[in-house]
Formats: C-alpha cells, sequence, structure tokens
C-alpha cells in the first residue's frame, strides 16, 4: 500500500487522552472516538427519512420514490440495541489491550503469527507467555430482526480504518464477511481477504487467497493478517451457511474460532439465524473465553410500550392525503401480521401505502393490510405462521427465509398508476376537510388566524374540490397582488369647499343658503325620516 493511499483514503490517527488506566498509553484505543453516552449512542443510532407534508399532493408516482425512503432511512434504536452496542465498544477496546504496539505486544503476536504461517499451525507460537485479551459475542435471530442492519448502524460510529505513522501500523477497526452460501473455511478465508483489499486497497486476495495453498495454510494467513492491521472485531455474518460436512468437521470449525479469539487474540462475532445456535452452543460450551460476553438472541419485538412507541414514530411517516391516525386496531392489525419483526412492519407499511394511492383510498384501513400482506409476503407466510404458534422447532425450521424483494414490488405497484385510473376517495364531511386544508395551509407557514378562516371559507364555497385544487386557490388567493387602496383627501380650507366634487358633503353645504344645510341635505336623501318610521310602526 503506497503512502498516497494511506494519506488519502485512510485518515491518519488522532490520540485522545483515555479516562481508565487500562486505555490510556495504548494508541490502538486511543485512537477511537470516545466512549460515547446514552443519549449520544442513540442519536448515532437513529436514522430518520426526509419527510414534508406537502409531499403528500405531489403525483403518484412521485410519492412512490418519497416512500422508498422508509426501506433504508428509518431506524429506531431500541433497548436491545443499545445494549449491542455497548457490548461492542467494550469488545474493542478489550481486545486492544493485549495487542498494544508501545509496549511491544502486537510485535510478539506479529512473530508467533509468522511462525504459525510457517508451520501451518495455529497453535505455534514463539512467545509463549503471549496473551489473549479478546472475547466473542454469538448474536442469533431469526431473518429480518435487524441483526444486520443494526451492526451496520454501530459499526459506522467508528472510523473503519486508520494510519499510525510512528508504528507504521494500518488498523483496521472492524471487518465484516459474509459467510458465503454452503461455504466452508477456505472460503470463508477467501471472503476475508477479498474483504481486506476492498478496504484497504490491498492484494490479499492474490498474495494469499490461493485455495490450492490449503485449508491450514489460509487460516494461518487469514489471522496473520488481522493480526498485522490490529484488527479490532470481526464479525462473521450468516454463519448458518457454514457447511459443517466440508469444514471438516465441527471439531475443525470450534477449533478455528476458539484460536482466533484464545490465541490470536482477535475477537469476533458471529451473527446467524437459531439454525447456526445450534452448532455454536454445542462447539462453544467448552470454550471458556469464547463465550466471554454470552449468546444474544433476537426475535419478534414483544407487543409492549415499546413497540407502540416504534410504531407510533413509523406512522408519521405517510405520504397519503387522507392519512389515518394510528389507532388500537391499526396496532393490533400490524402485530397480528408482522409478529413484530421489523424488517416485515417497515416493508408492509411501505407497500400498503402504495397500494393506498394506486386504489384512490389515500387511507390505511385494517383490511387494506390484510390484502396486501396475503398478496405480496406470501414468501414470509410460513415463518409468522411459527413465530404465531410460538413452538421453537417451527421457528428453526422457516427462520432463514428470503424476505420479498419489496423495491421491485414498488417499483412494479407504482407503475401501474399508469394504466389504472383510481377511483375518487369518499368525500370528506366539510368539516374534516377544512380542518385538513386549514392544518396543510399551516404546514406552508401560513399563520393560524388567517389559514383556519380561509379554509372555512373556501370549503364552503368549493365543497365538491379536492384538497389539492383548494390548496392551489388559497396560495394562489394569498399571493395575488392586493388592489391598491384609495388616497386619501387631504384637508380642505372651508373657502375652497366649492372647489370640492359635487357628491361631497362639504360642497353642498357651501352651495346651500346660510342655515339651510339640514333642508339641503332633506331634499338630497341624505336625511333618514325617523318620525315617517316611528308612525308607521303606530
Amino acid at each position: 500500500m503506497t503512502d498516497e493511499i494511506r494519506q488519502g483514503a485512510i485518515p491518519l490517527a488522532s490520540y485522545q487522552e483515555q479516562q481508565l488506566p487500562e486505555y490510556d498509553g495504548n494508541p490502538l484505543i486511543s485512537a477511537l472516538p470516545p466512549i460515547p453516552g446514552f443519549q449520544e449512542v442513540v442519536a448515532q443510532l437513529q436514522a430518520l427519512p426526509a419527510f414534508d407534508p406537502q409531499e403528500a399532493l405531489l403525483d403518484g408516482r412521485v410519492r412512490a420514490h418519497a416512500i422508498a425512503r422508509l426501506l433504508h432511512g428509518f431506524f429506531q434504536p431500541l433497548t436491545h440495541h443499545l445494549e449491542l452496542e455497548g457490548k461492542i465498544s467494550l469488545m474493542i477496546r478489550q481486545g486492544y489491550i493485549g495487542r498494544n504496539p508501545a509496549n511491544g505486544a502486537w510485535y510478539s503476536h506479529l512473530q508467533n503469527g509468522y511462525r504459525r504461517v510457517e508451520e501451518e499451525d495455529l497453535d505455534a507460537a514463539v512467545y509463549q507467555s503471549v496473551s489473549s485479551t479478546a472475547s466473542s459475542l454469538s448474536l442469533f435471530g431469526c431473518s429480518g430482526c435487524g441483526k444486520t442492519r443494526t451492526l451496520e448502524r454501530i459499526l459506522g460510529m467508528y472510523p473503519q480504518a486508520l494510519h499510525h505513522p510512528e508504528y507504521n501500523i494500518t488498523q483496521l477497526t472492524y471487518l465484516k464477511v459474509d459467510c458465503p452460501i454452503d461455504g466452508d473455511l477456505d472460503e470463508l478465508c477467501l471472503s476475508f481477504f477479498n474483504q481486506v483489499d476492498k478496504v484497504l486497497d490491498t492484494r490479499y486476495s492474490r498474495s494469499h487467497g490461493r485455495k490450492k495453498l490449503g485449508t491450514k495454510r489460509l487460516l494461518a494467513s487469514m489471522c496473520q493478517i488481522a493480526n498485522l492491521h490490529a484488527l479490532g472485531v470481526l464479525i462473521i455474518d450468516e454463519v448458518q451457511n457454514l457447511n459443517e460436512a466440508r469444514s471438516g468437521g465441527a471439531e475443525k470449525m470450534h477449533n478455528f474460532f476458539v484460536s482466533l479469539v484464545n490465541t490470536i487474540g482477535v475477537p469476533i462475532i458471529q451473527v446467524g439465524t437459531h439454525r447456526a445456535s445450534k452448532f455454536f452452543q454445542r462447539t462453544f460450551r467448552a470454550a471458556r473465553r469464547i463465550s466471554g460476553l454470552g449468546s444474544i438472541r433476537w426475535d419478534r419485538l414483544p407487543r409492549d410500550e415499546h413497540w407502540i412507541r416504534l410504531l407510533k414514530r413509523l406512522w408519521k411517516y405517510q405520504w397519503l392525503r387522507d392519512a389515518a391516525p394510528l389507532d388500537e386496531e391499526l396496532e393490533a392489525t400490524m402485530y397480528e401480521l408482522t409478529q413484530g419483526v421489523m424488517d416485515i412492519v417497515v416493508k408492509l407499511f411501505a407497500l400498503a401505502q402504495i397500494r393506498a394511492i394506486v386504489t384512490g383510498v389515500e387511507r390505511i384501513k385494517p383490511p387494506l393490510l390484510r390484502k396486501v400482506f396475503e398478496d405480496e409476503f406470501k414468501p414470509v407466510h410460513p415463518m409468522l405462521a411459527a413465530l404465531r404458534s410460538g413452538r421453537p422447532e417451527l421457528i428453526a425450521k422457516y427462520d432463514d427465509l428470503l424476505m420479498p424483494e419489496i423495491e421491485g414490488r414498488l417499483i412494479s405497484l407504482s407503475r401501474s398508476l399508469d394504466s389504472i385510473a383510481p377511483p375518487k376517495p369518499p368525500s370528506l364531511p366539510a368539516d374534516d376537510k377544512a380542518k385538513k386544508l386549514a392544518a396543510l395551509l399551516e404546514a406552508m407557514e401560513i399563520p393560524k388566524d388567517i389559514a383556519v378562516p380561509m379554509a372555512d371559507e373556501m370549503v364552503a364555497s368549493h365543497p365538491s374540490l379536492p384538497l389539492a385544487t383548494l390548496v392551489h386557490k388559497a396560495t394562489a388567493y394569498l399571493t395575488q397582488e392586493k388592489p391598491k387602496t384609495p388616497p386619501t383627501i387631504s384637508r380642505v380650507k372651508r373657502t375652497e369647499w366649492r372647489l370640492l366634487p359635487q357628491d361631497d358633503l362639504r360642497r353642498r353645504y357651501a352651495d346651500g343658503p346660510e342655515g339651510g344645510a339640514y333642508q339641503s341635505f332633506k331634499e338630497a336623501g341624505l336625511v333618514f325620516d325617523l318620525q315617517e318610521l316611528l308612525d308607521k310602526a303606530g
């Protein structure tokens, strides 16, 4: 790797003073961001899509694109997400304690690594006294519960690579590797080399990634590269894809993962479905340190106050012209259909909005949710039925089903807007329409004391017009040129009253006889005859 690459794409390490003595004086830890507080973690993990209420007035095809923001732009951290963040923060820093380049420990690990590559033996060592402070964590759960997405949000809090010129180390804070489908340990190593090359612009896949080198050499090289770049934590995702038979059996897989943590000193996180948990529970039972931070199980969200709070937050992002607030029936229907699997929750909510636009109802109701779920989510019906049953053997059987291709469905549904003329939505009662119009006008920064009476007047004058047209008429009225105010007449001297227009009272007074102004005004019809009115009343 050239100096240009290091100083360009990879930032130089900047060291910060540490609050704990075991972290102080370790450049690999001092270069990391400070340990964040609770509110800072929430703020960094949270992701909310861009949203403007006026976008509900856009064309249906355009709104389909806005709705797609939900798929990758909505993430609300919950308690179990914060727990995982805390454990990863601890794993990275604790793992670096035993690999401090400032006291020579990192170099000892490197020397041991060279010996392992030469002898193709993960247990070989030059310095037997080198200790490991690394630990391991297992994260298992059904598909769609947010394992991978949460890890990506947490890892995004760290710079992935940093260069330390003083120690000539290009540090990898984290690396996430996906197990290939039906893969073995050889293919896992190749995936590791490819991923390192992608991040650091190296060529390890060429120099070390030849499968003919054999499993032992590949595993030893993988461990050495992890140490060479001071890897903070290795995340192995989709571990249920590892083929136990092709990998040489459970014992061989077990020894490799134990060596990564206990011998090499690199913390690892195994991520997979419940099917993978059976293997790791069986093989890690004898390895004390490999399960140092335990095994986390994520399933569906329970139907509690956290679920309701999360759904309320999601429900705000509706691009519908007659958006309905979340009520108990909608909440119950959403949980019944999705079983609290967050990936399905967001996708059902997005597709339901598209369907509401296509059909012209512009509102999400329980029957519409059920229809969309029945039509679009057939692949996950067996998995959700297993979750509803609560039977572990069924959940384990269906936990890795593929989710529907939601982006493709969004596009195909929105295309139907071209050929289907949606029926007109049922007209709102005048009061409801006036309230919605007033709310839209206020969202456009029109003061409430103007928006409310204007909305009432517009709806009363044009009861059959849709909201979008009424908004247009209201804004057009507000922006039109105001009529000019007639000029005011300045004070005129009494001697000049005869020069005023004929209909001016002062001119009439000046033209009449002295003392006859009342009679002159009466003859001109400018005096109200009160006596005549009283006579008629009597």
